[in-house]
């Protein structure tokens, strides 16, 4: 082994600078094709989830794993502590769903895409019938309570309807941090974002129903939780129920409810703008953190 490594070194330093250049070059392109290949199957599964969060393009594509390195594992429960209530608002410590609202989902889990936003389901799809029911369901809960809830574009996810907390200046922190929006369906598979009460994320990961969102507690709020599509009619009504909690969790307060007024619908910016000001919030924030070695 070491006369035959000897022999190449030798063999190396015997080449003229040109053919250095060109064996360089060509080693380079042997090792970077599948690194390539694997980039562009990556770039088509991305594009394959359809439009949401980051750019349908391949600048959201890059711009989401820039944000790999501030993904945390979705499953585990143990962060959801006593540090977490003081964090989720004067009534962070309080559960909006009983235990017997969200029995066990049956296994198993979908399979959800590896990209960190956005997150999708990559099998078990809900059907239009379904996804249409909830969407009216949402609708109805807005209708119930106009002065507390309201319907408009998701700001996250920058197209789609989603449950907003009515007030244009919520009391509530996290209300405030996910700029009034409690939650959202993805049209493309059913599934959902809800932004629960710790106490009752805990509860739907512990289920089964759920996993937190990949930048929960990094950059986005630690009970952000995406909520699987339901498979049939009891889910979906597991589902509402889920729903009901985490609008009961951002129009409330600790010791009674809010008293919202009416919305004034003149608005100052559009969804798209409430977006890219969001994101661009976070990601500044971050930057400045890993800059100064803020931990």
């Amino acid at each position: 082994m070491t006369t035959q490594l000897t022999t190449l070194t030798q063999f190396l330093r015997d080449l003229r600078p040109r053919n250095q250049l060109i064996l360089i070059a060509v080693t380079s392109a042997a090792l970077g094709i599948p690194v390539l290949r694997i980039a562009i199957e990556d770039y088509r599964g991305y594009i394959a989830l359809g439009p949401g969060g980051p750019p349908h393009n391949v600048i959201g594509w890059f711009g989401q794993i820039l944000l790999k390195p501030f993904k945390k594992e979705p499953f585990h429960t143990s962060c959801y502590d006593e540090k977490s209530f003081q964090k989720a608002g004067p009534n962070g410590s309080v559960a909006f769903l009983k235990e017997e609202d969200v029995p066990a989902r049956e296994a198993p889990r979908p399979t959800v895409g590896s990209w960190t936003a956005p997150s999708r389901q990559l099998t078990d799809l809900a059907s239009k019938d379904i996804i249409d029911r909830y969407q009216s369901f949402l609708s109805s809960l807005a209708s119930e309570s106009p002065s507390k809830l309201e319907i408009a574009t998701s700001v996250v996810e920058r197209h789609g309807q989603a449950l907003f907390v009515a007030s244009e200046k919520p009391s509530h922190p996290i209300a405030k941090s996910m700029y009034r929006e409690i939650g959202h369906m993805h049209g493309s598979d059913g599934s959902m974002h809800l932004n629960l009460a710790p106490r009752d994320a805990k509860l739907v990961l512990e289920r089964g129903w759920g996993q937190r969102h990949p930048l929960g507690g990094t950059i986005l709020y630690l009970g952000d939780v995406m909520v699987y599509a339901p498979r049939n009619e009891e889910e979906l009504e597991v589902v509402k129920r889920i729903t009901r909690g985490a609008a009961n969790y951002l129009i409330t307060e600790s010791g009674g409810s809010y008293t919202l007024t009416e919305r004034q619908f003149a608005t100052t910016e559009s969804s798209l703008a409430q977006w890219k000001r969001a994101w661009g919030h976070v990601l500044l924030f971050k930057v400045i953190s890993n800059i100064l070695m803020i931990r």
